[in-house]
């Protein structure tokens, strides 16, 4: 199952604005310089952008209404058509990409199934200039749990909105109306749905497919949040791999704004939690929330998450372009990581087995960490480690290169044994305790030093 985002605005399209850009390029500039970075290195610049773009800084969330794409082996499954759907029609339509060769739109052969939570108007604002939808010969089979959905429709393309009517588009539509929690079979995917708090009704859709669930739960409110009120929900997103959220509001927001239909970020994480998701990706950004404040709602979100003990969800920004292919969903990684800060050091204990399926955890963690916390001094804790990979020293490698100072402390001998054989102890300031690293970490003294007991 491959999922794509291509809008993930509410209300109206945001684009940015040229003094937004001017000043993310600004931003990039100054960070090159503040790392005296050697722009002639190409690696050295890939790692910078690979930066920039996960904290936003050197990208965007983009300006597009709600649009998403779930591919199933040779089913293209959609979910609104906000003005997303325009540039996922342009995709279609270009014959030398793989994407759009296997599912042949642009030859009039396409077929896809189109979903509606609901008809609000940046839901279905891009239909009209879906460019598949004109081609003779395609078929689209559009799912709806609103009776009104094909008048709707067919009404946003009335003479005095659209110079082309409804009657004329050239594909093949059939509407199919589902009833409240009717389960649909497209091939091995099975597709449930439910009602959230919204004007005029929206609707979730769970998922279940290649033995991974996404529920997509745009536009939600969830103004009581006792046990009673908040079960149908999680019982509805218990154990996704995915739950996409409207987290259009702050908490303070969703207070004030009651009945205006949506949630927050940290009620997100709240439910994620109790029905046991593993990943909510934010989804509905406020039409007038730059990057850089959904950036902090991302950081204020897990650092919420971090004062709860037990198992918590992974917290992800949707954005335009952001694909995900749920290749292994049944694999359980161990690896975990806890922070605090102390002195202006930040503390990171390490646990688990730290290979492959966990190296983009820490690094995107790092980052994050890094940023929200200001600081660029790290001690490592590694005492919980059970397993260290080449994979897990690829990435403590990219980790020393990209933090002023950083520490090895507690190091199990087997661990230490693995970073022998791969020859990369002189990589790394390794100490065995905490007061030691600490002292090097003040006098700056711990560049590339091995402290380690024989």
């Amino acid at each position: 199952m491959r999922l794509k985002f291509w809008g993930t605005r509410g209300s109206i399209p945001a684009p940015l604005r040229p003094d937004q850009v001017q000043q993310k390029i600004l931003y990039a500039l100054q960070e090159a310089g503040r790392r005296a970075l050697d722009l002639t290195n190409e690696d050295a610049v890939q790692t910078l952008t690979a930066e920039l773009v996960n904290n936003l800084m050197g990208s965007t969330v983009g300006g597009n209404t709600t649009c998403i794409t779930i591919e199933l082996d040779n089913r293209l499954l959609i979910f609104d058509a906000g003005s997303g759907i325009r540039e996922l029609g342009d995709a279609l339509m270009n014959p030398q990409s793989e994407f759009a060769r296997k599912y042949r739109f642009y030859d009039g052969e396409g077929h896809a199934y189109l979903f509606f939570t609901h008809t609000h108007w940046d839901h279905i604002q891009g239909l009209p200039f879906f460019t598949p939808l004109h081609i003779p010969g395609n078929v689209f089979d559009i799912y709806h749990i609103h009776h009104h959905i094909p008048n709707t429709l067919a009404g946003q393309m009335e003479p005095q909105y659209f110079p082309l009517s409804f009657e004329l588009i050239n594909s093949t539509l059939q509407f199919h109306n589902l009833e409240e929690g009717e389960q649909l079979e497209i091939d091995n995917a099975t597709i449930l749905n439910t009602e959230l708090k919204h004007p005029g009704r929206a609707y979730a859709f769970r998922i279940m497919a290649d033995n991974a669930v996404i529920v997509i739960a745009t536009d939600g409110e969830y103004k009581n949040l006792d046990y009673a009120s908040t079960a149908k929900y999680c019982n509805f997103y218990a154990n996704a791999d995915i739950l996409i959220f409207d987290a259009m509001f702050s908490v303070r927001e969703s207070f004030i704004k009651e009945d205006w239909g949506h949630s927050s970020a940290l009620i997100g994480a709240d439910i994620a939690r109790d029905a046991n998701v593993k990943n909510i990706y934010l989804f509905h950004h406020d039409p007038i929330s730059s990057d850089t404040e959904i950036m902090q709602i991302l950081q204020e979100t897990r650092e919420y998450l971090s004062q709860n003990k037990g198992e918590v969800p992974e917290v992800h920004v949707a954005h335009e372009g952001l694909t995900i292919n749920l290749t292994n969903p049944n694999f359980v990684s161990d690896f975990s990581m806890q922070e605090w800060v102390e002195q202006d050091v930040m503390f990171m204990t390490l646990s688990g087995k730290f290979g492959a399926h966990a190296i983009e955890k820490f690094r995107k963690h790092l980052v994050d960490s890094l940023q929200l916390h200001q600081t660029d001094k790290v001690i490592l804790q590694m005492e919980g480690l059970s397993d260290l990979t080449m994979a897990g020293i690829r990435a403590l490698v990219d980790a020393r290169r990209n933090v002023m100072s950083l520490a090895l402390v507690g190091m199990p001998d087997h661990v230490y044994r693995v970073i022998e054989l791969a020859g990369t102890t002189d990589f790394f300031a390794i100490y065995d305790n905490i007061d030691e690293a600490l002292v090097a970490l003040n006098n700056r003294q711990d560049s590339h030093t091995n402290h380690k007991s024989e």
